[in-house]
This record gives C-alpha cells, sequence and structure tokens, in this order.
C-alpha cells in the first residue's frame, strides 16, 4: 500500500513538472534596440527589457511614454513600437509545419516586417485591434491604434494585405472604423517611422521623434498633387509623357542611424538603375552600390544593392507630383548569412 502511494504520488510530481514545464514561456526573440520603458508582462510579473532582452512567446509587451523597442524573433519578422504602446503576443511558432505570428494590440505605434512565417504559412500571421483584424500575406506595414480608430498603413505588399476583409494595396492607409482608403504620402512614413524610432539619428533626430498624431484623410503642409492618381492605372511613361531619366534622391530612415540613397529612374520604361544606398549603421561604412529595378504600376522594387558583403533591397511605392516623382518605402540590408543587418523606411524624390 506504501509503495502504490508512493508510486501515485511520483506520478502526480511528473505530470505536474509537465505541465510546469509546457506552460513555461518560450523564447522567440530578443530586443535588438530600445529607449528605457518597455516592459513585459511575463507569468502575471512585469520583467523591465533591455538590449538583447529575450522575448517570450506569450508576452504582454509595453512602452511607457519614453519608452521604444524594436524585436527581431527567430523567424526574422521585425516589430517596432512606438510610446505608450501595447501588444500582447498570443501565437508565435517559428517552426513546424503551420508557423504562426497572432498578436493583439490594445494602442500606441507599431511597425511590422514579416519574416519566414509568412512564407511558410501565408495565412498565418494577423494583428487584431480593438476596430480591425489585419491578415498578412507578405508585407511591410504599420498600425496605429488611438482615440476610437485604427489606422493602417501598407507601404510594400509583395503578397496581400486585408484589414476586416477589405484589400489594401501597396501605398495606401486605411482607417477603422470608418473604412476610409488613402493614398500615403512620405509625411506618412516619416510619421511612422518617427513614432517607433529608439535613437535620435541626424539633423532630423527631434522632429521625428516627435509624438504621434493621428492621421487620417490627409497631412497638413502636403502637396494636393500628392494626394492624387499614382501611376496604378497608367504606364510610368503614359503618366508622365516624357523622356529621359529622374535623379531620384532621399533619406533612409532607421533606428541604427538614419542614411541616404540615390537612383536614376528612365521615365519611358520605369527601369530603375545606378542604385546607391549609404547606410546610416556604424558597421556599414561603405556605400552599396549598383542598385537597379523597376517602378511598375505604383510598385517600386529595387534590389542588387551590395559592397561585396552585404546586400541591400529597396520595396515601396511611387506617387506623381507636379513637378516629378514622390517615392517612400522599406529598405533591408543583409549579411551574406541572410541575416539583417540594418531596415527601415525611406523617402525621397526626384526629377
Amino acid at each position: 500500500m506504501i509503495r502504490y502511494a508512493l508510486g501515485r504520488g511520483a506520478m502526480a510530481l511528473c505530470l505536474i513538472l509537465l505541465v510546469a514545464s509546457a506552460c513555461a514561456a518560450k523564447d522567440v526573440g530578443q530586443v535588438i534596440s530600445f529607449k528605457a520603458g518597455v516592459t513585459a508582462q511575463r507569468g502575471g510579473q512585469p520583467v523591465a527589457l533591455g538590449m538583447k532582452s529575450p522575448v517570450g512567446d506569450h508576452d504582454v509587451l509595453t512602452t511607457d511614454a519614453t519608452g521604444r523597442a524594436q524585436i527581431l524573433f527567430d523567424d526574422d519578422t521585425t516589430v517596432a513600437l512606438g510610446s505608450n504602446t501595447s501588444l500582447s503576443l498570443e501565437t508565435v511558432v517559428a517552426e513546424g509545419a503551420n508557423p504562426a505570428f497572432k498578436a493583439r494590440m490594445g494602442q500606441g505605434v507599431a511597425r511590422f516586417i514579416t519574416g519566414k512565417i509568412v512564407e511558410k504559412n501565408p495565412d498565418g500571421f494577423s494583428v487584431v485591434t480593438p476596430d480591425a483584424t489585419v491578415g498578412i500575406r507578405g508585407t511591410i506595414f504599420a498600425v496605429q491604434v488611438g482615440n476610437g480608430t485604427t489606422t493602417v498603413y501598407v507601404t510594400n505588399t509583395t503578397k496581400q494585405v486585408f484589414v476586416n476583409g477589405v484589400l489594401v494595396p501597396s501605398g495606401f492607409k486605411i482607417t477603422l472604423p470608418q473604412g476610409t482608403l488613402n493614398p500615403m504620402t512620405p509625411a506618412d512614413m516619416n510619421h511612422v517611422t518617427g513614432s517607433v524610432a529608439t535613437r535620435e539619428s541626424g539633423p532630423a533626430g527631434p522632429a521625428l521623434l516627435a509624438p504621434p498624431s493621428p492621421v487620417t484623410g490627409g497631412v497638413a503642409g502636403v502637396p494636393t498633387a500628392l494626394a492624387q492618381t499614382q501611376f496604378g492605372q497608367q504606364t510610368l511613361g503614359e503618366g508622365f509623357r516624357q523622356l529621359g531619366n529622374a535623379s531620384v534622391s532621399g533619406t533612409l530612415f532607421s533606428d541604427l542611424g538614419n542614411g541616404s540613397f540615390s537612383f536614376q529612374v528612365n521615365l519611358a520604361s520605369g527601369a530603375v538603375s545606378n542604385g546607391v544606398m549609404q547606410s546610416g549603421h556604424s558597421d556599414l561604412p561603405s556605400p552599396l552600390t549598383g542598385g537597379a529595378g523597376s517602378i511598375s504600376g505604383s510598385s517600386l522594387n529595387v534590389g542588387g544593392f551590395t559592397d561585396g558583403s552585404h546586400t541591400g533591397t529597396m520595396t515601396g511605392s511611387a506617387l506623381r507630383t507636379g513637378s516629378g516623382l514622390s517615392v517612400s518605402g522599406d529598405f533591408q540590408i543583409k549579411d551574406t548569412y541572410a541575416t539583417a543587418i540594418d531596415c527601415g523606411t525611406f523617402s525621397g524624390s526626384g526629377r
């Protein structure tokens, strides 16, 4: 009888240990950039996060009025959190036949750059807010929640982005619950980038770090022409009805330091050539050259940037203004192991 009781006790102890092991948080990423004021609610306890702090698969991430963070997940998904933001991780599984990333956002501003999860399982990535369910099938986008509204900014859609079942094209934003769909502007890009930046970089730093304000139908100070017809319904040559090249240049906005870019656009064909990227990252002192690609419809895709050890890409949208081109989107620089070294957004213009 005693031996039986001891046996049952041992089995019960093993069961408890197994359950505890199954319920324990699993590290799924780490903080790669931050400003003090970032906390993870883990197991009912607040845990302050700093540089290289692990992030658990069920953490509730919050930032205070000054806190910001950039988190790199195991599948190379990158999430940047602005101040006064809350993001609850509900499912983060990078491996297996059905990887998934599902999160719930309560307030604030967050920018998402999807990774391998979307490549393996296009339906496995979603973000839920009080007003919207955002289904992502391969893209870079940002979400702002506050004042009773949710605004989703879509800067690059390699596949599709649905917000409450509405397809949002590249270079557009949608505001809920109204459901208003509008073209993005360079000011929108600056607004999102500034809201999640974790350091002041370059002369534009203080302005970019200004508190976020709701952006709906347009942005004050942006020319009306910028929010008009994109290239989407006509070829680039038809849109401009001119020949020759446009010299486009602008800024690479990154938490690791702002950089610059330039390239040439053939106005008749939309071909992009002679691309140069100069990262603001201290580990990337040499420019990446040789960028080439195209503008097709409203989509801009430029790749092939290299310095021999790193490669760079730029994807986004192109808008026409009364005087020339306006471009914006997202960039990424990787090393030879396909590990992201620098990433962020870009904005520029040319004629």
